[in-house]
């Protein structure tokens, strides 16, 4: 499905454009602004994290958007995501976010997807015309996460992650010369995903900074949950963060206005416990 916004000539857009981003300059320069106008961005997974990165990303300027996810509104997402409500239940979450962002920059590009990202020719489509690459898919889906970090790699392009945790939140960008999804996730590289039928990663991967208020019931489960036994628990505020901490590191690719933090580096931030750390896995 794409959805295409044209509803003015090109003269009178790129008034529009330039009055919709005027309060950027300043921080940002006018050739910066435009580097972000042409830009196009790939989300994977538009819930917690990946509705509210587009609504950000296209308030930042982003020209054009390439969003995909399979999923429908529950009443568990509506403690966190962007554009669920009682009233929407049901519904595909690309088409609410859709519906909700298309008239922030009218004349900005949101290819939308329904169908997810299920093999690697999938994960090629996906990531073939975006300037970068970024998962916001649910934990679990390890194999869909290294189909498109491979897809992103040979193509020439930066992918990462981001993950919300508890009021917190967690970064990991892929250089697509450094390391793989692989090799950070401590498994065999080339590994064949087709014929693996459960992939187990360790805690310390994806989590590699437990939060000192996170009760020890639930560190204990943690790694069950996060190889895909159940629901992460999860709030609005460490979503929020990683959706900005997102958009920012998407700006700062693009624009590459200061070093850029990869793998085996993460960023991690968290509100409650007033943490900012650059750390590294071993």
């Amino acid at each position: 499905m794409q959805i295409k916004k044209r509803t003015k000539n090109v003269k009178t857009m790129d008034k529009q454009y330039n009055r919709i981003y005027s309060r950027n300059i300043g921080i940002l320069s006018e050739s910066e602004q435009d580097q972000l106008h042409r830009a196009k961005i790939g989300i994977a997974g538009i819930g917690g994290v990946g509705g509210l990165l587009a609504e950000r990303l296209l308030r930042l300027g982003i020209g054009q958007l390439k969003i995909i996810d399979p999923g429908t509104f529950e009443e568990s997402n509506l403690n966190r995501q962007f554009s669920s409500s009682v009233t929407n239940l049901g519904h595909y979450k690309i088409e609410e976010v859709y519906r909700q962002i298309k008239d922030i920059n009218p004349q900005a590009k949101i290819d939308c997807d329904i169908t997810g990202i299920n093999t690697d020719a999938d994960a090629i489509q996906f990531a073939i015309d975006c300037n970068l690459v970024i998962d916001e898919m649910d934990f679990g889906l390890f194999a869909q996460s290294i189909w498109l970090q491979r897809a992103a790699r040979r193509g020439g392009k930066h992918y990462f992650f981001t993950s919300a945790i508890g009021f917190g939140a967690l970064i990991v960008i892929f250089d697509p010369k450094g390391m793989t999804l692989e090799e950070y996730d401590d498994l065999l590289p080339n590994i064949d995903l087709t014929t693996i039928k459960k992939i187990n990663v360790p805690l310390e991967r994806t989590l590699p900074v437990i939060p000192s208020y996170a009760p020890a019931t639930t560190c204990q489960g943690l790694q069950e949950i996060y190889n895909g036994a159940g629901a992460v628990p999860t709030v609005s505020i460490g979503v929020g963060l990683a959706s900005i901490l997102a958009a920012n590191e998407a700006i700062n690719i693009i624009l590459r206005k200061r070093e850029i933090v990869v793998a085996p580096r993460y960023t991690y931030i968290d509100l409650m416990d007033r943490e900012f750390i650059i750390g590294e896995i071993s």
